[in-house]
């Protein structure tokens, strides 16, 4: 199963998937370059880490230098071994719905990936998306789509369509999860519809990863010259 879902597995599924959505990356980003015509590019990647940013072609922006914050809720160790050209590294913690030590506009682009459907209820994910757009001039968020038959977490298909009893129930029974760990499982992962995505980012470009025909994953980018608005 590592070998499926092991972000940190360059041959693994998830892996694969993740270098088909760099592409969609890299244009937004020549596109900022662009706008921008800056030498360096900040970047606030919430919830992030090296093994994302490890598979970016930095070498296609030669001249230019990236500096990339990880904010976490819990501390990210910088290894100064993990040398990337190009590419400044920093970490900061806080809160994804509410980075109140970053000020408004301080980064070029905020990013996150797979990480909004983990900040809790609707109200948190609406504090998300209103601290995305304050943080920086444009951004790149992208979340799993509810609507994709597999549950990503989990690599379960349909059950995250099942009542909440009925989800514990498989976790505990395929997952081998006790029963506080099952009934947790689907609260710590609130996935997001099509419609709601949309609604959180008006204005965005917006793109639909698939999986053969089936829309996996959800992407909103700022247009830009919009600045993120």
């Amino acid at each position: 199963m590592v070998s499926i879902i092991d972000i940190s597995d360059p041959n693994s599924f998830r892996s694969r998937l993740r270098k088909k959505r760099i592409k969609y990356l890299l244009g937004f980003m020549e596109k900022v370059i662009n706008a921008e015509k800056k030498k360096e590019i900040s970047i606030c990647d919430i919830g992030g880490n090296y093994f994302y940013w490890s598979i970016f072609p930095f070498e296609k922006f030669p001249g230019i230098t990236f500096n990339i914050t990880l904010v976490n809720i819990e501390e990210y160790k910088i290894f100064k071994e993990v040398v990337i050209p190009n590419v400044n590294f920093s970490s900061l913690i806080a809160d994804a719905c509410n980075m109140n030590t970053i000020k408004d506009k301080q980064f070029d682009i905020a990013h996150s990936n797979s990480v909004i459907e983990h900040v809790g209820n609707w109200n948190r994910i609406k504090m998300m998306a209103n601290e995305v757009n304050r943080i920086a001039k444009y951004y790149f968020i992208q979340t799993p789509n509810y609507g994709f038959p597999v549950e990503p977490h989990y690599v379960l298909p349909f059950v995250h369509w099942l009542p909440r009893t009925m989800q514990t129930k498989v976790l505990m029974k395929v997952k081998h999860f006790d029963f506080d760990k099952a009934t947790k499982g689907f609260e710590d992962n609130r996935m997001l519809t099509k419609k709601e995505f949309w609604f959180l980012f008006k204005g965005s470009d917006f793109i639909i990863e698939r999986f053969y025909l089936f829309p996996k994953s959800l992407i909103a980018a700022s247009r830009i010259g919009s600045g993120g608005e």
